[in-house]
């Protein structure tokens, strides 16, 4: 239970880092999406190119057009990564607690 429990919080951890570090661009001129690895954290999931902050501040992860293949899957997690990270820690909590129950049993 505990090997579960440590892979419930990493992944946790994983999408809450997506949630905070990844985003997907929208270029104006041509039809592509662009997976980019955000510098800093931000709240934003998806955008079209601004113009007051050039594509070569972001690092490209993926580049497609006219759509990424995954951008139906990506979208509704990172929209979903505030509620379903908390959840998949507390669950990863309850898990290891109930795990350090049973082996309390099991000493007596």
């Amino acid at each position: 239970m505990r090997k579960l429990a440590l892979g419930l919080f990493v992944l946790s951890l994983l999408i809450g880092g997506a949630r905070l570090f990844t985003g997907v661009i929208y270029l104006s001129d041509e039809p592509t999406a662009i997976l980019v690895l955000k510098r800093e954290p931000a709240m934003w999931i998806e955008r079209p190119e601004a113009r007051d902050r050039p594509l070569p501040e972001q690092i490209v992860l993926d580049r497609d057009e006219p759509s990424l293949a995954y951008g139906r899957l990506y979208v509704p997690l990172m929209r979903a990564a505030p509620a379903l990270a908390p959840v998949l820690a507390g669950a990863a909590v309850l898990l290891l607690a109930i795990s350090v129950r049973r082996r309390a049993r099991t000493r007596r």
